[in-house]
């Protein structure tokens, strides 16, 4: 594809959300084997947050590097103010230099995914070191096919089947080694550092830090770069000279000579797809931030452990209701009927603030805050593989929460309908003890609750605030999702169940049962 074409799709994907299918398996492959830092998301907290959707909105990567670097930037919130300042000032000069953007668009555009994850593959395994190989696939891969083709030449047509015989035996071997090189997994190495070098080669105090850390660690690979060139053109025009590849057993000749290379350079080869891929995942969240119709805004960092939003809005709502939360030194117990929007409000914060700690921006108007520990307790899951109930998952769930309050970092912890899994007694006697624990000057805790119990036992110590709606016999509920101060005071799921079309019978019943059962209560 000539580079009007190309330049021509990155323009146009860089204006819109990219249509594409992900393989979050292999997305998160190179997180998964790195190693994780102090504050790293867990899983149930990237889940409880909805961060695979939250990415795909994010995402405008062509490379797997980009798409791994984005997944692990987004799983390891940093407190450092200088280290976002940096990812700040290099996504707005990519906003902003359009020849720098495009250039590097079309770098990323042209080394593109690697579908299968061979590079990733290739790096993990345990590289074989075969030196023999490598001097027996030298000779039959390239040395004979020569010595042939010059008898040929010399002798005529009888020596054509020996040159046969020798390609279908090189066709064997190379089908023989194919899992030991990880298939294509050498071939994206080569991809990888050629798109490197071009990197390494735009002159742009923009991205300088970028390309002098490609280029130090180039240098420390110096060998298996020479040893793929070779690779590289073989492979040109989507594999028109593969064939080649093959009959002259290049992959393998170069695998078994830069193997044992490979293995002692490792850390500098996986330290350019880290460095190619946080340059694209800043490339990415530029283009996200361009196409954006709301407000965003770059964060404020302040030293105590509160969080001030005016008008945060979540980035998956088409039409999101803009809500606001002043949050210090009190935590906050949400209460609110069903649907009325208490997790997405949970989620809105949780996600602006990684998204600040991340990226240095959040979708509101203004935000103010210290830096967090995100870890949340919002949708435990049934673990019947396991043998645990919803109880005992909500338990482990919060006891996360619990310890993660050793660490050094305040602790920003969302927990909704607490101990739903058990009865209404001890739900409501344990939860008023696990939150007085968790409120103190150095977390933020806020829960959403149908326990209004809660609020006279936790009057002292949280704030209270409530999503409510509005009841009309024609057209039923509707909701404004506006955040309140105050305790709810109405209930809607017996109504829930009268609009959706349920017997009159059972929701006549179940009104009597529920005047009785909390008189009893």
């Amino acid at each position: 594809m000539n580079i009007s074409a190309v330049l021509s799709i990155v323009r146009r994907d860089y204006k819109e959300d990219v249509d594409k299918k992900r393989n979050f398996k292999n997305i998160r492959r190179f997180f998964d084997k790195s190693k994780k830092g102090e504050y790293t998301l867990d899983d149930q907290t990237w889940n409880d947050l909805d961060m695979d959707k939250v990415y795909e909105k994010l995402d405008r990567n062509y490379s797997s590097p980009g798409e791994a670097s984005l997944y692990s930037i987004l799983r390891n919130p940093v407190a450092e103010v200088e280290k976002l300042n940096h990812r700040d000032n290099v996504i707005t000069a990519l906003k902003t230099n359009s020849d720098l953007r495009e250039r590097l668009q079309c770098i990323f555009y042209k080394l593109g995914r690697d579908p299968k994850n061979t590079f990733l593959d290739m790096m993990e395994s345990e590289l074989v070191v075969n030196k023999l190989k490598y001097f027996l696939y030298t000779f039959i891969g390239k040395v004979c096919p020569i010595i042939a083709a010059i008898l040929i030449i010399l002798f005529g047509e009888d020596y054509v089947i020996g040159l046969l015989v020798l390609s279908s035996l090189n066709i064997f071997i190379n089908f023989r080694e194919r899992d030991t090189i990880k298939s294509r997994g050498i071939i994206y190495l080569r991809s990888i550092i050629k798109a490197a070098k071009e990197i390494t080669s735009i002159k742009s105090e923009d991205i300088k830090e970028y390309s002098n850390k490609i280029s130090l660690n180039i240098d420390h690979a110096r060998d298996i770069d020479r040893n793929t060139v070779l690779i590289g053109f073989v492979n040109m025009w989507s594999g028109l000279f593969e064939f080649i590849s093959t009959i002259f057993l290049i992959e393998e000749c170069a695998y078994y000579k830069i193997s044992s290379v490979l293995k002692e350079k490792k850390k500098y080869i996986l330290n350019i797809f880290d460095t190619v891929g946080e340059l694209e995942a800043l490339l990415s969240i530029a283009g996200y931030q361009n196409n954006l119709k709301r407000p965003y805004i770059k964060p404020r960092f302040i030293k105590d452990a509160a969080l001030n939003i005016k008008q945060g809005i979540h980035p998956l709502i088409e039409n999101p209701v803009a809500n606001s939360a002043r949050i210090k030194n009190k935590g906050i117990v949400l209460t609110g009927t069903n649907m009325s929007g208490k997790s997405t409000f949970l989620r809105m914060l949780g996600v602006n603030i990684l998204l600040a700690q991340t990226f240095n921006f959040a979708l509101a108007k203004d935000y103010e805050a210290g830096f967090f520990n995100i870890v949340t307790s919002i949708s435990p899951n049934d673990d019947l593989t396991k043998g645990k109930s919803y109880y005992m998952a909500e338990a482990e769930s919060i006891l996360r929460i619990v310890r993660a309050m050793d660490k050094e970092l305040p602790v920003f912890c969302p927990i909704d309908e607490i101990f739903r899994g058990t009865n209404p007694i001890e739900r409501i006697a344990m939860s008023a003890e696990i939150l007085s624990y968790l409120n103190n000057e150095k977390n933020i805790s806020i829960v959403a609750t149908h326990d209004r119990e809660l609020a006279d036992i936790l009057k002292d110590t949280y704030d209270f605030y409530y999503f409510s709606e509005d009841v009309d016999n024609k057209k039923g509920l509707s909701f404004d999702y506006k955040l309140k101060p105050g305790v709810s005071q109405t209930r809607n799921a017996i109504r829930l169940l009268e609009y959706i079309g349920y017997p009159k019978q059972i929701t006549d019943k179940a009104y009597k049962r529920a005047k009785t059962i909390e008189g009893f209560i």
